[in-house]
């Protein structure tokens, strides 16, 4: 068995996945003997043999392939046409997302962790107090929990990802000198 991945490009890359085995294979080919079909799917497993070429045979012999749909990952930075992809997976590419990204940020007070562009921003005035009017005359900024307006801190991975911040900006400045 071969998993095969489909990615449709559009704005937006969404990825299906089936697996393709003997069984499907012999829909689409049913003239075709096992020791072929077997041939035909080492052939898809090495690379040797075009996947979009089974794509297109199931479309003409009428048999529908289930492309069970993985995830969209959306962007928004390309215009132009359609197109289709095609990629051999793995174990870990079926019916995985990405892991999300590890908590940077914490409450203090309550147990909401998160990356700081999930947290609210208050709008200070000079004396710390919490800026209501409309106007942008503001002293300064405070990001706060977004569940409970509480003071936020880094967690362990936050701590790592700021040295490492910071070691860079120590670094591009001492290139700069």
């Amino acid at each position: 068995m071969v998993t095969l991945v489909k990615h449709e490009w559009h704005s937006v890359d969404s990825q299906f996945a089936v697996e393709l085995d003997l069984n499907l294979l012999e829909e689409i080919y049913p003239d075709k003997d096992e020791s072929e079909l077997q041939a035909i799917l080492d052939g898809v497993a090495d690379g040797t043999y075009d996947v979009e070429e089974i794509v297109n045979d199931a479309w003409d012999a009428d048999v529908e392939i289930y492309w069970e749909r993985q995830y969209d990952d959306w962007w928004t930075d390309r215009k132009g046409g359609y197109e289709i992809t095609y990629e051999l997976g793995d174990e870990n590419s079926w019916h995985t997302e990405p892991a999300p990204p590890e908590p940077t940020h914490k409450c203090t007070k309550c147990r909401w962790k998160g990356q700081k562009y999930e947290s609210h921003t208050l709008y200070l005035n000079e004396d710390g107090s919490i800026h209501k009017e409309d106007n942008l005359e503001f002293h300064t900024t405070k990001d706060v929990c977004p569940m409970c307006d509480s003071d936020l801190e880094l967690t362990e991975e936050g701590r790592l990802k700021e040295e490492k911040l910071q070691k860079m900006m120590k670094e591009l400045d001492d290139e700069n000198q």
